[in-house]
């Protein structure tokens, strides 16, 4: 879909400029911002949370959202964000974990719009990149395309 721009689909294209035409300079670039903005730092409170019994905002926050057992929940919302974005930056299997990543998008945007918090723009715009992500996939530049992942298997010569 995203991948081929210009001539025939058959056309040889260096991977650097492939990096430009498709959905991989979303999907790095947005990886990127999701563990470094969010993941890293949740996932070193959760260790905290969980290891040295330190309290973590993210827990009463689940809490007062009427999340049950927020206190198991926030740590695996921490790990599926670190785990999402580790899979976006490198283009493994991206289809897959933007659909795991999609219910903790939406909640996290209707806990946002509740509580009247400015952050509610970004959850929208993470929503937008995973649905682009789940429906367009990895692109070229990705591990996805080096093995051919989801590409219905090899093709068949007449």
């Amino acid at each position: 879909m995203l991948e081929y721009t210009g001539g025939g689909p058959a056309a040889a294209q260096a991977p650097l400029s492939s990096l430009f035409q498709t959905a991989a300079i979303l999907r790095i670039g947005t990886g990127l911002l999701l563990m470094t903005r969010y993941g890293i730092d949740a996932v070193q409170n959760a260790y905290h949370f969980f290891f040295q019994e330190k309290p973590w905002a993210w827990v009463p926050a689940f809490h007062e959202a009427g999340m049950p057992y927020a206190h198991l929940l926030a740590p695996v919302v921490a790990i599926l964000i670190v785990v999402v974005a580790l899979s976006w930056i490198i283009g493994f299997l991206t289809r897959l974990f933007a659909l795991a990543f999609l219910p903790v998008v939406i909640t996290t945007l209707v806990v946002l719009h509740n509580s009247g918090s400015p952050r509610v723009e970004a959850a929208w715009l993470y929503l937008i990149i995973t649905v682009t992500l789940l429906l367009f996939g990895s692109g070229t530049v990705s591990v996805d395309q080096l093995f051919r992942l989801g590409q219905g298997g090899p093709k068949k010569r007449r």
